[in-house]
């Protein structure tokens, strides 16, 4: 069972690969808002899921993505 479960990873999309990376991420990050890694961790994450979202031509989710990540960005950095 457990080479089936290998293969079937094998078999995945790079954007999905990233994406299940990116949902671990996004799983922890929100803990760690009172920080700057906080911040950092949730935009990494949202710029990894994206390339996934766009192959399934979800654009509004592409949209707000790219919000998103611009916002997190600019709070990592003291702009906001």
């Amino acid at each position: 069972m457990r080479t089936k479960y290998k293969k079937q990873l094998k078999e995945l999309h790079f954007s999905d690969k990233l994406a299940l990376m990116a949902t671990g991420i996004l799983l922890v990050a929100p803990y760690l808002l009172s920080y700057k890694a906080g911040f950092i961790l949730m935009a990494i994450g949202l710029g990894m899921l994206t390339p996934q979202v766009y192959r399934a031509k979800q654009y509004n989710l592409v949209l707000l993505n790219a919000v998103s990540f611009v916002g997190y960005v600019l709070q990592a950095t003291g702009v906001l």
